[in-house]
């Protein structure tokens, strides 16, 4: 997941109109004031609406109107880009690669949740406590337990707490919308937060059956829309199949794949048979065509014969006495010309012959070429049939039948269970259901309070303060500087921060405790060492996730640790899950950097290169006040 851009208009904490765009890395971002801009804080509005526009919580002050857009990169690379009006309404869109247009998806709430968590993001508690990180997480700034000493502060307080109190920064306040009180506590307030604490406890309960119905009907709507495509994609392949040719729908010889497999061999033998065939008829000494015999009466020496004989035959009958003894001499040269006829006679006889082993030969190759081009033309009505050219382009068309069979069974095996399985059935009613209850939730929600009402530990602190102080007991007034001192006693504790953190990153890794402490241990030591200056050199959790440090010659409690340790402890391990899930998930951290109280000076260079090498993995925004100076970063941006 990456964030491509941020733009802002009329958002607390930014400038009047901003667009910033933003690259993988670590990058550094400037806010316009000392306080760091609310960046995790607007982006897990954006990316988890109420649907009741608590975002609106983050309007300048004065300011009628506000707009947020942001647009990010899931890991198979779709871009979505989500706008919304501060406490109004909002919409997603999808980058539509062929045109290169963003495409409207969803205006609702809940649909835009569910398309958010499918393009990558996680549940929101887990976006909260684990990739974004502020000055209100550190568990210094909720403690569990305290004996408070009620001891006025004078108006010229010194700019250092003394010792015995815990230095508590302005943004505690930060997140409250309506702010620091300005007038002093009375008993129509206390019972004010209390029946504010009694509605903030309702819309909690109702908010976690929400959250409840809401997984339910996005689980009922991903398993209806895994029935309807499984549905669709055997009815395509079935479709599939049955177009896949036959050879009994292609109107062709069952055997026809077989012959096709032999055509060759064919070829090769009516070759070879053409040959034989040729060879033969040269050993008869047939040529190509019969040879012409010419007419004897065109053979000069039988015209010649034939003209002396008769010359001779009409001198003997002409002449008298001996004169008629020529005639005699015409016997010879009839022989001579007979003799030239009979020639003539045997030639006319051989060449008979001849054409009739000719004619025997020309036979042969019509039955021969019948023979082989009966065949021939059998594949070759096969080819035009499945429009092939080769023997392995019809070979691969014919076993596409085959090939989807299998499949085709595959999938109506599966489609079978799914039928079977009697919450098919009434998928389509269960989410129409679990949508009109929700609704009517949302709407119960609307209905108290407008559909809002702050944190309940929020408002339990705040009515503490005030039942102190109307007992007797003077509240914090807060100083003029951007720090404040908050009396604490020798006794506050703090609560463990390790068992939720460590549980939320199992939920993410799909490990328990002790396995996923096994892969962080190391590195989470060697965060801890070097921000602690080497105080601690090693750390332990129990089976519950409970954590204890090791010191030179001691162990002690996570729970039971000053509260800049415990906040340091605390910075190593969410430095530990941002590095292992970074590189895992690809989703980015968001720090609102004001722990100047907490990191040492000479440790911020330190803190920005640990940033830095987790920026290698994943995407880090380092959002800094004004009068901070900018670390070393791939990348820096004013807001």
């Amino acid at each position: 997941m990456l964030i491509l851009e941020l733009a802002v208009q009329g958002v607390r904490g930014f400038s009047p109109s901003a667009r910033v765009g933003f690259k993988a890395g670590y990058t550094v971002l400037v806010s316009p004031t000392k306080i760091p801009t609310p960046l995790a804080g607007l982006t897990t509005a954006l990316v988890y609406p109420d649907g009741r526009g608590g975002d609106g919580a983050f309007l300048t002050p004065g300011s009628k109107v506000g707009r947020a857009g942001l647009s990010v990169q899931s890991i198979d690379q779709n871009v979505w880009r989500l706008v919304r009006d501060l406490g109004g309404q909002g919409a997603l869109h999808k980058l539509n690669r062929q045109t290169n247009q963003f495409e409207l998806l969803t205006q609702e709430a809940a649909e835009l949740n569910q398309a958010l968590r499918g393009a990558g993001f996680p549940d929101r508690p887990t976006f909260e406590q684990l990739f974004t990180m502020s000055v209100g997480q550190l568990p210094s700034r909720r403690p569990r337990a305290s004996a408070r000493a009620a001891a006025a502060q004078p108006s010229n307080a010194p700019a250092k707490p003394p010792p015995g109190q815990r230095v508590q920064s302005a943004f505690d306040q930060y997140a409250n919308e309506l702010g620091p009180s300005d007038t002093g506590p009375s008993v129509e307030k206390l019972a004010a937060l209390e029946k504010e604490l009694a509605i903030a406890k309702e819309v909690s309960g109702i908010q976690f059956r929400m959250d409840g119905v809401q997984a339910d009907a996005f689980k009922a709507e991903q398993r209806l829309r895994a029935y309807d495509e499984l549905k669709e994609k055997l009815e395509a392949a079935r479709a599939e199949l049955f177009k896949a040719p036959t050879p009994q729908s292609l109107g062709l010889p069952d055997d026809i794949v077989e012959r096709v497999r032999r055509s060759g061999d064919e070829k090769k033998r009516r070759d070879e048979a053409f040959a034989k065939l040729d060879r033969e008829r040269a050993e008869a000494g047939l040529g190509e065509e019969a040879p012409r015999v010419a007419p004897v009466w065109k053979d000069a020496r039988f015209l010649g014969a034939l003209v002396v004989g008769v010359m001779l035959l009409v001198a003997g009958g002409v002449l008298e006495g001996m004169g008629r003894f020529l005639a005699l001499l015409a016997i010879p040269a009839f022989t001579f010309a007979g003799l030239f006829a009979l020639r003539f006679i045997e030639e006319l006889q051989h060449g008979s012959r001849e054409s009739a082993k000719r004619e025997v030969f020309e036979v042969r190759r019509k039955k021969l070429e019948d023979e082989f081009g009966l065949a021939a033309s059998v594949v070759q009505t096969a080819f035009d049939k499945v429009e092939a050219n080769t023997p392995d382009e019809f070979f691969t068309i014919m076993a596409k039948r085959a090939e989807l069979q299998p499949a085709v069974g595959v999938l109506e095996l599966e489609f079978a269970d799914y039928e079977s399985d009697p919450e098919t059935a009434g998928l389509a009613d269960t989410v129409a259901r679990l949508k009109a209850e929700h609704e009517e939730m949302n709407q119960k929600l609307l209905g108290m309070s407008g559909g809002y009402a702050r944190e309940t530990r929020e408002i339990e602190r705040e009515l503490q303060r005030m039942k102190e102080s109307l007992a007797g007991k003077m509240p914090t007034s807060p100083m003029s500087g951007e720090f404040s001192a908050v009396q604490t006693g020798p006794q506050e504790t703090f609560d463990d921060p390790f068992p939720a953190a460590m549980h939320l990153a199992g939920e993410i890794f799909s490990a328990d405790v002790p396995t996923l402490w096994g892969v962080m241990r190391d590195r989470c030591v060697q965060y801890l060492v070097a921000l602690t200056d080497k105080r601690y050199h090693g750390v332990d959790l129990d089976a519950q996730g409970r954590a204890t440090v090791q010191a030179p010659g001691r162990s002690i409690a996570a729970s039971e640790l000053p509260a800049k340790d415990l906040d340091l402890l605390y910075l190593a391990l969410r430095l530990t899950i941002a590095e292992k899930a970074g590189a895992q998930t690809k989703l980015p951290l968001l720090i609102e950097d004001a722990f100047g109280g907490v990191i040492d000076a000479s440790k911020q260079s330190l803190f920005a290169r640990m940033l830095k090498h987790i920026g290698t993995l994943t995407q880090v925004l380092h959002v800094i006040g004004a009068s901070q100076t900018p670390p070393a970063a791939d990348a820096t941006q004013a807001l």
